[in-house]
């Protein structure tokens, strides 16, 4: 069993809300984590209905930031109202590269871009005025 928390907040302060999935702890203990944290952040998008586009903030900053290519390929649920998915956090070149094999390999149809921090995350939208 892995030893880790998450925590979803909504952020609808920006043109397009963002759910932010916030783990801390360990994940590489249980390979099925990864993948069952990814497919819950789907399942929230969807169970907000009043929410057409959402993007979806994934933050690893507290965890061993490592997203490995063999349990990111076992995520199954995709929404169709996420329409970006940011990732705050990954370790290294390779991880951000894993997530983006994983993204050709599931035909996700939503950019997966990668911020070192949350604070770069809002910077960069700031810049883009996604902010209301």
């Amino acid at each position: 069993m892995a030893d880790y928390l998450v925590n979803y907040t909504w952020d609808a302060s920006l043109a397009m809300p963002l759910l932010i999935v916030t783990v801390s702890g360990r994940l590489l203990t249980d390979l099925s984590a990864l993948p069952r944290i990814i497919d819950q952040a789907h399942a929230v998008a969807e169970q907000h209905t009043e929410r057409d586009a959402l993007a979806i903030v994934y933050d690893f900053s507290r965890t061993e930031r490592r997203l490995p290519l063999d349990a990111l390929m076992k995520r199954t649920h995709v929404s169709a109202r996420v329409k970006a998915v940011f990732v705050v956090g990954a370790g290294s070149r390779k991880d951000e590269m894993a997530a983006l094999i994983m993204s050709a390999a599931k035909r996700v149809t939503y950019p997966v871009e990668f911020f070192p921090t949350l604070d770069d995350l809002y910077a960069a939208l700031r810049a883009q005025n996604a902010l209301r």
